[in-house]
């Protein structure tokens, strides 16, 4: 898909300035983007810090927000929340945690949600569930961009021991480690994940680094289960649009699974959770859902299964999954991730919404 360019004239009194020559991918209106060129001159505003954007990866919830479909970010805007690069401004001030102090040249991680601060749920830190919580990528421009101006806040240090070529996988591993945290998922228990993209991926491995023997990923794509399967998620089952769970027989109960996973966050897989989950279970939204759902009231409250929501992470989920990733959590295999200019997301986003991708997650890369 070619984008056109919007180059934006610099005046002459621009022209004396230092300026910083800033190209973003600004989805303007449902399945349309266009390349977005101008000048950042000066310093970034007072109390934000300026990222030049390294790498950002393309997930399901921007082809959502992108196609116009998700629930409630829609276009226009600025996608890229997964994404990591280093600051290029020098802010007087520290990182999300308070602590570490943002110098130029230091790697970063985006933390996409903050809240007021000031309510119920951010006095308990989860800003995610704040009422007034807004998020880099959706109500504030993304890093589909080279640079990225945020307030401290939505950044981290990157913890050292992670690989460069790994660091883009922060954000979404993240998603992993906090629905994993949700489910409450005993060793001994049985755990079906519903898709094997990259964050049913990321759950299957999270599952088994906590001890958890028995899970199993389903889904449609033989490829990605390949992937999976070469990722180190030893059980996986290839399923249909007209028996989506009989094949995963052969490996769960009949009763059903402790633990289902909806790793898709569709009205047909969030039934299939539902009905492969034990009586006692517990079913667990990972996916982005659509604004309405309809659930089996009766499996629900005669089964005492419990519906676990997922939205998004905490900031110390952020930690736990840098610790995962430092220590060998995904294995460098052909397949894990494929990156191409930034200049052609709108190609990218295309080919998405098409047929899902060969590998465990697309990037973007600043041009």
């Amino acid at each position: 898909m070619t984008l056109p360019d919007h180059s934006t004239p610099v005046t002459e009194k621009e022209s004396r300035a230092p300026a910083i020559h800033q190209r973003q991918i600004r989805v303007t209106a449902p399945r349309r983007v266009a390349l977005v060129e101008r000048h950042l001159t000066g310093p970034p505003p007072p109390g934000e810090v300026r990222v030049r954007v390294r790498e950002v990866g393309v997930c399901g919830s921007d082809l959502k927000m992108w196609s116009g479909e998700h629930a409630v970010l829609k276009p226009p805007l600025v996608l890229g929340h997964e994404a990591w690069g280093t600051v290029e401004e020098h802010a007087v001030a520290s990182d999300a945690t308070g602590a570490a102090p943002l110098v130029p040249g230091t790697p970063v991680v985006i933390v996409p949600p903050a809240g007021c601060g000031t309510c119920h749920n951010c006095a308990r830190g989860r800003e995610q569930l704040c009422a007034r919580m807004r998020f880099v990528g959706g109500q504030i421009d993304g890093a589909m961009a080279r640079f990225l101006t945020v307030p401290p806040r939505h950044l981290l240090r990157i913890d050292p021991r992670v690989p460069e070529e790994l660091r883009v996988l922060i954000e979404p591993l993240t998603v992993a480690v906090h629905a994993v945290g949700r489910a409450r998922v005993d060793a001994g228990d049985q755990v079906l994940v519903i898709g094997a993209g990259p964050i049913g991926v990321f759950c299957s491995l999270v599952l088994a680094a906590q001890g958890v023997g028995h899970v199993v990923v389903t889904d449609r794509d033989p490829l990605r289960l390949d992937l999976a399967h070469r990722l180190g998620v030893p059980h996986h089952v290839r399923t249909t649009a007209a028996q989506p769970l009989l094949a995963a027989g052969d490996h769960i109960r009949s009763e059903g699974a402790d633990v289902v996973f909806d790793c898709v966050g569709a009205q047909a897989t969030t039934t299939q959770a539902l009905t492969a989950t034990c009586r006692g279970g517990r079913t667990v939204l990972v996916g982005i859902s659509p604004a309405e759902l309809t659930i089996g009231g009766v499996a629900l409250q005669r089964g005492e299964r419990e519906l676990i929501g997922v939205q998004m992470y905490q900031r110390e989920d952020f930690t736990h999954a840098m610790g995962l990733l430092a220590e060998g959590l995904v294995p460098a295999i052909d397949g894990l991730k494929r990156s191409r200019p930034l200049s052609r997301a709108g190609e990218l986003l295309d080919e998405l919404a098409g047929r899902p991708s060969p590998v465990l997650k697309e990037t973007l890369l600043p041009d």
